[in-house]
């Protein structure tokens, strides 16, 4: 009897099921080992005889027809067994979809449910099917073939202390790479007995310095990480993994929780500095801050001998308000270190998960992530679950699974990982690392842990969490967890342990002794690196800003010149020829005109320069145009980029419409390169606001507080002319406010070639403060508001504008000093009455405050009453900080009246009728002389 097997079955398959068989006959149900052995027997053939052997072929026949015994035919049990495998497929991809829900990385009690689409049910199996053989389903790691082992391995690999989410990521090649490296180890790789002791280390060296602290300082705030100890191993791991992959630096930024164990056990603070800053350290310049705001930097070398350098960022208690900072520091260091594949310098940011869920920053952050100009090939971000913040519980801060799922706006992996399992945080950390080099995506560490003590030290969580309190009081720290587990191992003894404390508590009391010896000085700010050449502000801060008439008349030719095929927008090239006229003296030079020579300038020079803001390429107000677009097919063309060889590239994006991230973003990019131009131009003034936290924290208070400097330009649209209480005004008594101790420079130009010098002036100086501009709006296009070339090739910059129309001092009884566009309200209306006895006078710098300058127009005036003129309302403005300051200057031997708007709770009116009349009002007060 001739047996053609096609006939009897897809030969397609069979051969699939004889290669697994041939592999392991495990692999494969056991009926099939009877129809293999004779298929076997059958194709065996003696090298020298190829003819064939019809005995073994009969015996194949009957290995066949027996194993068609147990069905009716060969098709019916290829489709039994399809269906088992196409179950466990399903079966394979709904562990690594929803695994996690049930993986094991709670710390302690911590009941997770059992999730229905996990059951067997689900893929047509049931309790009786787990010793069949289904086939590994594609799953990548060991199995012997039958339903049972594949269930555990599954549940071994993501369901145990670590889980991943990452089936959202739209990206085959990434699911395949997080498979690889997850799969084939279960993820659980094997230790070393070295490795494994050097992690015993780091977990004791944490924890002691942390109880050492506790004993020493009792009730003192430190915000201890006990409870998630494991944090320093995971760190030591991302950077050992960071630098075999090319990682050369780390910028890192977290909230206080932690904070002092990563700068003793990371950055290598010294135990003895962070001891003197509890007894309380000499202070220096500024205010200074608390210990566990304070950044540090460190040069790590690695086991392998690589030195990865580690920047820990200063951050405010606005827990995650460092975020944005952090980016723009490394998308600027990349930039300027040529690390254009994003590979050598990396973010990394430590989070609570209360505020990660919380607060808005951290989406506004991740949002950014890889947008044009922000994109810095991703960031780790480690969020320590504790599953509280401060009294609440996960419950009342969030109602989704994770703290962690705000952050899917972005598609990431996120390892959630038990941090009572220091192998398993360090395998999470390797992968992270790995993962974000290989994919340049952002990477999420989800760190199961818990709090031992209250928020801080001083606090009893026992009053709002009784029952959490008394379990972790009896739960047993990670150090004695994993010293129990590797002394079962037999690869540490408990002398082992015992000699590793010892060991890390008489450094710590060597430290303590040292600290109470000597008081510990604060230490100064270090101009290194791409800070080589500053210091800081001194009594000179004179720069020559004036620019030859020649080059600037160069720089406008080729900063309005269109390129051979470009199709430019009609009107952008009437603006253009506008521009030219200006150069040449046949108009007066507007805001736009002399913003491009001020940028040209600076660029050609070699500075390069950065803008960002909403509508910032063309400019809210259509005056800028630094990007051009054709009208024909969409290309754009950015003028300032091909004035010279050599020249500092610009940059200027449209941004997202957020300005609390945005800002943070630029300022990170200002403290990392000082020589680069960062300019931040709000729409509207009035929504800077949304940033209010970053100006606070740390644009107006960095130096201050940590000796650190920036030359972030802010550009704020500021000018009331009836647009209502949303476009009117940039709160400028909101930064007066700020000024103290020479920590920034705000100012109101009201000509061009002002906002000229103070651009450029910002750039040559051998220092940096931040510098906010109260911009003009309606003056950008002024009859009155312009300058000449000349202004700019032979003037400088004025803190204080005399009165244009130079009135006899004897003659004038009143003196007007105002600042902004109310100047030309004022001036408008007493020429129109030919009034001889007023003078105005505009003070453009604010802060800091011109007094020699301002007291020389007093004395001129001596005989003149003095008034401060606004048209902001009373309670706004700059009344309250200019009148002081006047007075001071007269000695309180004459009041400073006011003339301006009365005390409102909104800035400025919605009806223009309203605004006009209010406007025309105070006109008529300044020229009221009875």
């Amino acid at each position: 009897m001739s047996f053609d097997i096609a006939a009897i079955a897809n030969a397609d398959y069979i051969d699939a099921m004889y290669e697994k068989y041939k592999q392991d006959p495990d692999l494969v149900d056991e009926r099939w080992h009877i129809f293999f052995a004779g298929f076997d027997l059958g194709m065996q053939r003696d090298g020298a005889d190829l003819t064939p052997d019809t005995s073994d072929e009969n015996q194949a026949e009957e290995n066949v027809m027996a194993f068609l015994d147990a069905y009716d035919t060969l098709e019916e049990y290829t489709r039994m067994d399809a269906n088992r495998q196409q179950g466990a497929m399903a079966l394979v991809n709904a562990y690594r979809t929803w695994g996690h829900l049930v993986a094991d990385i709670a710390p302690m009690s911590y009941t997770r449910p059992p999730y229905p689409l996990l059951e067997l049910s689900e893929y047509g199996f049931t309790e009786e099917d787990l010793d069949q053989i289904v086939g590994n389903g594609g799953f990548l790691g060991p199995t012997d073939g039958t339903l049972r082992d594949l269930v555990a391995k599954l549940r071994q690999t993501y369901c145990g202390s670590v889980a991943v989410e990452y089936t959202d990521i739209p990206y085959k090649s990434q699911h395949e790479w997080l498979e690889q490296h997850m799969e084939p180890i279960l993820n659980s790789p094997k230790f070393s007995a070295e490795q494994c002791r050097d992690l015993l280390r780091l977990l004791i060296e944490a924890q002691e310095f942390e109880q050492f602290l506790h004993v020493k300082y009792i009730g003192r705030k430190r915000f201890s990480i006990e409870g998630g100890e494991a944090l320093i191993p995971m760190l030591h791991a991302l950077i050992e993994t960071g630098a075999a992959l090319n990682v050369e630096e780390m910028v890192m930024g977290m909230a206080h929780r932690g904070r002092l164990n990563v700068l003793t056990h990371i950055m290598q603070k010294p135990y003895p500095e962070i001891f003197s800053e509890f007894e309380g350290v000499e202070l220096g310049e500024g205010s200074g801050d608390v210990k566990y705001h304070m950044g540090f930097a460190h040069e790590y070398v690695t086991r392998d001998g690589h030195t990865v350098h580690l920047g820990l960022t200063p951050n405010p208690s606005h827990l995650e308000l460092v975020n944005p900072v952090i980016e723009g520091i490394v998308c600027t260091k990349q930039e300027t270190k040529g690390d254009v594949q994003h590979e050598h310098i990396v973010p990394l940011i430590i989070h609570g998960d209360a505020a990660f869920a919380g607060q808005g920053i951290v989406p506004e952050t991740i949002c950014l992530s890889h947008l044009d100009g922000y994109d810095n090939g991703g960031t780790i971000h480690i969020v320590v679950n504790n599953q509280i913040g401060f009294t609440a519980l996960p419950r009342e801060s969030r109602f989704t699974a994770y703290p962690t799922d705000v952050a899917k706006i972005v598609k990431m992996p996120i390892f959630h990982v038990n941090a009572d399992d220091p192998e398993a945080v360090v395998h999470a950390a390797r992968m992270a690392m790995a993962y974000r080099q290989a994919v340049k995506n952002d990477v999420i560490i989800d760190l199961w842990c818990y709090r031992r003590y209250g928020h801080n030290e001083s606090d009893d969580p026992a009053f709002t969490q009784p029952l959490q309190s008394a379990e972790i009081a009896g739960h047993p720290t990670v150090v004695d967890l994993y010293s129990r587990r590797l002394i079962e191992q037999n690869i540490a003894t408990e002398d082992d342990v015992d000699a590793m404390k010892q060991a890390v508590r008489e450094k710590l009391e060597a430290a303590f002794v040292d600290a109470k010896n000597q008081k510990t000085k604060p230490r100064e700010p270090t101009f290194g690196g791409a800070w080589k050449g500053f210091g800081k502000a001194g009594a000179d801060r004179t720069a020559k800003t004036a620019v030859h008439r020649e080059k600037l008349i160069d720089i406008a030719q080729k900063a309005t010149t269109v390129p051979e095929g470009f199709n430019a927008y009609r009107k952008l090239m009437r603006q253009l020829d506008y521009r030219m006229q200006m150069v040449h003296g046949k108009v007066g030079i507007d805001w736009g005109c002399a913003e491009m020579l001020a940028f040209g300038s600076l660029f050609v020079d070699g500075f390069p320069g950065r803008g960002a803001g909403q509508d910032s390429p063309r400019g809210t107000f259509s005056h800028r145009q630094a990007v051009w677009h054709d009208v024909k097919n969409g290309s754009i063309y950015s003028p300032l980029n091909h004035l010279s060889d050599g020249q500092g590239g610009f940059r200027v994006y449209n941004t997202m419409l957020s300005e609390l991230a945005v800002l943070g973003f630029e300022f990170g990019v200002s403290y990392a390169n000082p020589n680069k131009l960062t300019i931040w131009e709000a729409q509207f003034g009035d929504f800077a606001n949304g940033a209010q936290m970053i100006i606070d924290q740390f644009i107006s208070s960095s130096e201050a507080k940590w000796q650190k400097m920036s030359g972030l330009v802010m550009l704020l649209p500021h000018g009331f002319e009836g647009q209502g209480p949303e476009h009117s005004s940039a709160r400028l008594e909101r930064f007066q406010a700020l000024c103290a101790e020479d920590n920034m420079q705000v100012g109101c130009p009201t000509l061009p070639a002002q906002y000229f010098h103070l651009l450029r002036r910002q750039m040559l100086r051998a220092f940096r403060k931040p510098l906010v501009l109260m911009m003009p709006k309606s003056l950008l296009r002024h009859k009155e508001s312009i300058s000449t070339l000349e202004d700019l090739s032979r003037g400088a910059f004025y803190p204080v504008l005399d009165d244009p129309a130079q009135p006899d001092p004897g003659g004038v009884k009143r003196v007007v000093f105002c600042t902004g566009k109310v100047f030309f309200d004022l001036k408008e209306g007493r020429d129109k009455k030919g009034e001889e006895r007023l003078a105005l006078v505009r003070i453009e710098e604010h802060y800091p405050f011109p007094w020699d300058e301002v007291g020389a127009i007093l004395e001129k005036y001596g005989d003149a009453d003095i008034f401060w003129g606004q048209e902001e309302p009373q309670n706004m403005g700059s009344w309250d900080f200019m009148e002081p300051k006047l007075r001071r200057l007269l000695d309180n031997k004459k009041p400073v009246r006011y003339l301006g708007r009365k005390p409102t709770a909104a800035t400025a009116t919605g009806i223009q009728s309203v605004h006009l009349a209010e406007q025309q009002e105070i006109v008529e007060m300044a020229l009221d002389f009875s």
